[in-house]
Order: structure tokens, then C-alpha cells, then sequence
């Protein structure tokens, strides 16, 4: 995204050129920025490394068919997810499939489909893991995903490595795990995995995992398994307001320090930091409402389509698509669903009039993956900008799509 002239473009198109054509709420990803910010990691990691993108960040599978004509892996977190990425034609061999939950068909999927590897979360994963394997009679790759009990300083509902955390094997269940899987012909324990959290800011955190992973992994290969992998997770934060941006060339830096002398290959799980910048929001004014003491912009964008604000009180730039030559204002945005958290930004100094367009900055992650149907609401389209080349990658639904599964 770039300003020429008071205009906010995407690529080689004016964004307010988009909206008068499209529509609004509308979702808007730039494919330079996607591949830009892949390229971020690419050029750091190892020629075996492996850079398995986080697919609930983005789960369109345009997105996804483009991450994977770039080489990425997929790291999926459902059975869906994992179908996705194989209809986008992602390479199975670069699939990992993390989760707490994972069901008989879901782990019978990933078994037939011969995934790079299946995250064990449990004790009781690996025994299903164990018994569906045995009635496939077919090999299963695995690694075991530990919790260091790091925390990592971002909001409670994005931090995952604390030891009160859902997630993960504590050391006796790692221990149990191991003895077992030594003696399964058909489970092989080959990664060590772990992920504390999203929008990390210090790659200090994560290689403090990676030494936690790293003796974990060593323990088990004395205990007979090949280990091949250690895959640190992903988690690396982007800049929303004034946060520090991770940076994989510091991370990698870290990682081949602490790995000097070692034969692991590590793989990555990126998400936020491929995606979240790519994207953009564009929504209308509705009405421009005063109301104690303050001055609300209603805009036809709410915590339906973009839930980040209302949940996590997530902070996005807003831009103005055009720049008008009119006094500014001080404003807070509020949607059209009736609650009173419908506020996705508050306090911003804004030129804008009734029918305008604005744009919530950074909104590529966690966005139209996380929107709803609340209100009966319709979820907006998504285009993807190559250039000068315009590609709907979602259409806008219907109210027949609504209710189809209803009627």
C-alpha cells in the first residue's frame, strides 16, 4: 500500500477506484506484499529448512494456491484447513497439522493423504494417532509438541506456551509418549515442535524455545527416535501502531548459532507476518452521528467482518482513501451490529463526510478468516491486486447463500 498524492493505492490501482466498483466492506490483498514478506523468510532459512505458512491467518485458497507456486509448507489446524491447502495444490510432504482436537477422520485424512507430519498435542492423540495408523496399516510421521512455559508478553487469548496453557505436552507426557513410540513400527517420532504465541516482538522468546526443543530432541534421539526436525513455530509480530516488528533475519541468525554442529532442519510456521500487512479493509460512512459529547462515523464494516477491534481491543490504522479538502474531525468508528463493542476504532483524527471511504490498514491476518454472520450480515468479498490486474478471490455472499443450509 502506498499514498500518491493524497490517494491510498494497492499495487498499480487507486483503492477508491476498487470501491466505487466493488462495493463496500470489501477485503483487499496486495499479492507484491504476500510475496515480499515470504520473501522475508526465503532468503533466511536453510536449503532443508521449511517455511510451513499458518493457514487460520489466511485461509483463502487463492492465497494459499500463490504461497505455494512460492514453495511454502502449510501448517493446518483442522481437517478442512488440510483440504484446502491440498485443493490449492500445496505439496503434502510440506503439511503439518497442529491442534488440541483433532478427530478420528482428521487424523485418518492426514494418515491417508501421508502429511509431512501430525503435531501430537496429548497422550491420548497418540494413542488414536496409534490405533488408526494400525487399522491403515500405514506409517505415520509425528512430532511432539512441547509447552516450554514461556510467556511472551502479547494479550492472554494469543499466548500458547504458558504452562497453564491447552496446548502442548508437559515432560512426563513426552516421556510416556517416547517409551511407547520406540516400540510402534508404524508411529515414527520425527520433529519436535512448539509454538508460544503470536505477535511476538522479541526473537529472544522463540530461541529460548528452540533451547528448550533442542535437549528435548536430543533425549529422544538417545532414546532411539530419528529426530529430523525442530519446528519453532511461528508467532513473529508486525507493526499495527507502534509495536517492534519481528525480524526473521535476527531470528535465523539465532537459530543457526544455537544449531551450529547439529543436523536438525527446522521448520518455521509463519502467518500474521506473511499476510497481515497485505490486506486492507474498505468500508463507507454511513452517517456522521454526535452523541455524548463525541463524534461517532457509522460505517457499513462491523466486528462481524472485522472482529480484532471488539476482541483483543486491537488497534488498525484508518485511512482515508482520497484526501478532502475539509477540517478534520475526531471520530469513533462504529459498525452496524447491534452491540455495544461494534467500536473498530476509537479517537481517530479523520477528514470525512457521509458516503466516504476509509480503509482499516493491516487487516490481511485474522480478518475475513475470523468474520461472521452475526446479524444475519452478509461476509464482504476479497480481491486480489497483481499490479494492475484484479482478481476476485471470494465472492460477496447472498442472502440466498445465508440460507441455504436452512431451507
Amino acid at each position: 500500500m502506498k499514498e500518491i498524492e493524497g490517494q491510498l493505492w494497492i499495487e498499480n490501482i487507486p483503492v477508491i477506484n476498487l470501491a466505487r466498483e466493488y462495493g463496500s466492506p470489501i477485503f483487499i490483498y496486495s499479492a507484491e506484499q504476500i510475496k515480499r514478506n515470504f520473501g522475508k523468510y526465503q532468503s533466511e532459512v536453510g536449503r532443508n529448512d521449511l517455511i510451513c505458512y499458518a493457514v487460520k491467518a489466511n485461509s483463502n485458497l487463492h492465497i494459499l494456491k500463490l504461497l505455494s507456486e512460492l514453495g511454502s509448507g502449510f501448517d493446518v489446524v483442522s481437517g478442512n484447513e488440510l483440504k484446502r491447502c491440498l485443493k490449492a495444490g500445496a505439496d503434502k510432504n510440506k503439511i503439518v497439522f497442529s491442534g488440541v482436537a483433532k478427530s478420528n477422520e482428521e487424523i485418518k485424512l492426514a494418515v491417508e493423504n501421508e502429511i509431512l507430519s501430525i503435531n501430537i498435542e496429548s497422550y491420548g492423540e497418540f494413542q488414536r494417532i496409534a490405533k488408526i495408523s494400525e487399522q491403515l496399516n500405514k506409517s505415520v510421521n509425528c512430532a511432539l509438541r512441547v509447552n516450554p512455559d514461556i510467556a511472551i508478553g502479547s494479550h492472554k487469548y494469543i499466548e500458547t506456551g504458558s504452562k497453564t496453557s491447552k496446548f502442548g505436552l508437559d515432560s512426563e507426557a513426552v516421556n510416556k509418549i517416547s517409551d511407547e513410540a520406540r516400540d510402534n513400527k508404524l508411529v515414527n517420532i520425527a520433529s519436535v515442535a512448539c509454538h508460544i504465541g503470536s505477535q511476538i516482538s522479541d526473537e529472544n522468546l522463540i530461541l529460548k524455545s528452540l533451547d528448550v526443543i533442542c535437549e528435548i530432541a536430543d533425549n529422544l534421539s538417545l532414546n532411539g527416535h530419528a529426530i529430523k526436525f525442530l519446528d519453532i513455530g511461528g508467532g513473529l509480530g508486525i507493526q499495527y501502531k507502534d509495536e517492534k516488528e519481528g525480524d526473521p533475519g535476527i531470528l535465523m541468525a539465532g537459530v543457526k548459532n544455537r544449531l551450529e554442529g547439529k543436523e536438525y532442519k527446522i521448520i518455521l510456521e509463519p502467518g500474521r507476518s506473511i499476510i497481515g500487512s497485505a490486506g486492507i479493509l474498505v468500508t463507507r460512512i454511513e452517517y456522521i452521528k454526535n452523541a455524548g459529547g463525541k463524534k461517532f462515523a457509522i460505517i457499513d464494516a462491523g466486528m462481524n467482518d472485522l472482529i480484532r477491534p471488539s476482541l483483543y481491543e486491537a488497534w488498525h490504522e484508518v485511512k482515508e482513501l482520497e484526501n478532502r479538502e475539509i477540517s478534520s474531525d475526531t471520530y469513533d468508528l462504529a459498525g452496524p451490529v447491534c452491540e455495544t463493542g461494534d467500536i473498530l476504532a476509537k479517537g481517530r483524527n479523520l477528514k470525512i463526510l457521509p458516503n466516504d471511504f476509509v480503509a482499516f490498514m493491516d487487516v490481511g491476518a485474522y480478518g475475513s478468516v475470523m468474520s461472521s454472520n452475526y446479524n444475519s450480515r452478509l461476509k464482504p468479498m476479497e480481491l486480489l491486486v497483481t499490479g494492475d490486474e484484479i482478481e476476485v478471490i471470494r465472492r460477496k455472499e447472498t442472502f440466498e447463500d445465508l440460507i441455504a443450509l436452512e431451507s
